[in-house]
């Protein structure tokens, strides 16, 4: 039985630090612009570069994002809403935008943002809270059974 238990606790942990992995990664780069920005910024989602105009929004994709960073994915954000692109170079003179989606609200992963030994120690700590509850639990009924 103690065996049994052991695998579990440990599939539970394998299965929890599967989660923590991320499921893809953009080797190109993910970038920002936004249409409330003017001027300026260096293409994160904390100063984002400007794109009010349909030439900023031309000039981002080609002198950086093509000429620079040799593509990637590229959030343009509105007061609700952004569009994903994604931006595919080809050849120094062949890069341009090969998918573009709308969506509602802010873009992902832009939320609060709790550093990963937070989230693994709040979990290890509901963990032992569960098992703390499971052999109290355990102990009160063989107590109570004999």
């Amino acid at each position: 039985m103690k065996k049994l238990q052991i695998v579990l606790v440990i599939t539970i942990v394998a299965a929890m630090l599967i989660v923590l992995v991320p499921g893809e990664v953009d080797a190109a780069g993910v970038f920002y612009c936004s249409t409330s920005v003017t001027t300026g910024g260096d293409g994160s989602y904390d100063n984002p570069w400007a794109c009010s105009t349909e030439e900023q929004l031309q000039s981002v994709i080609d002198d950086s994002i093509c000429d620079i960073y040799f593509g990637g994915s590229l959030y343009q954000i509105f007061p609700s809403s952004y569009t994903y692109k994604v931006v595919t170079w080809y050849s120094s003179d062949d890069c341009r935008v090969t998918s573009s989606t709308d969506y509602a609200g802010a873009p992902p992963y832009t939320g609060v943002d709790v550093p990963t030994p937070y989230i693994v120690g709040a979990v290890a700590l509901a963990g032992a809270g569960m098992l703390a509850a499971g052999i109290f639990l355990r102990r009160k009924i063989t107590a109570t059974a004999i």
